[in-house]
Order: C-alpha cells, then structure tokens, then sequence
C-alpha cells in the first residue's frame, strides 16, 4: 500500500495510508499472543496423552496451569506494550528541536588529526 503511496506522489499526504498505518499498532501484540495460544494448544494436546503428566511427573501443565500462564503473558504483554505507546506518546508531545548552527570554521577533531597551536620557531625545543 505504501509502494503505491509514494508510486503516486503521496506517501506522506495520503489519509488512509496513516489511518491504516495506526490501526495496525497493535498487531505485533496480537501476532505474539497468537502464536503463544498455538503453542500452548499444541503443548496441551501432548500433556493429554502423556502418563507422565496425569501422575504429576515431569513438566506437565494442566488446565489450569495453562490458564495462568495464558494471563501472566497477556498480564505481561500488555504492561510492555502500554508502556511502549506512552514512550511513543511522550516523543511526540516534544516538538522538533530547532536547527542546530553550525560553528563557525574552527579546527575540529577528525580522523587521526587533532588541532594543535600554530607552532612558532621561537618554541621548537631542541633547537
């Protein structure tokens, strides 16, 4: 859809890219969430039919463990991902900092060169 956008001319003016653009925010929250219901869902079907797990042997959840782990990354997930957006919110409540000046043409620091005083032949030492 962005291709398109800027195809056109309008990527930076174009509404329903940017509504479109927020409105998936929090998909990558959704995306996590999903693929941890498909794991613990495929988990839970090998807790079935292991004996180990009904003798309470090994590293089986049941139910109800399940169901706690399910809150505590939703629980943890969301704390994440709120304190993400405020983070986001907080940068964009700053307006731009104004252009910085260059400095006028003084000798600076570059690769392997530091500035030094003009050496006069009244200072050399060993002379």
């Amino acid at each position: 859809m962005s291709l398109l956008a800027r195809a056109r001319g309008r990527l930076y003016d174009w509404t329903w890219l940017h509504r479109f653009a927020l409105a998936m925010g929090p998909s990558g929250l959704i995306a996590v969430l999903a693929g941890w219901i498909t794991t613990e869902v495929g988990r839970t079907a090998w807790t079935v039919q292991r004996s180990d797990a009904h003798r309470g042997i090994g590293v089986a959840a049941g139910g109800p463990g399940v169901a706690a782990s399910l809150l505590a990354f939703v629980v943890v997930y969301f704390a994440v991902f709120g304190a993400g957006v405020l983070y986001i919110l907080k940068l964009m409540a700053k307006p731009p900092a104004a252009a910085r000046i260059p400095p006028p043409h003084i000798p600076s620091r570059t690769a392997g060169t530091t500035p030094a005083a003009a050496l006069r032949p009244d200072t050399l030492v060993g002379e």
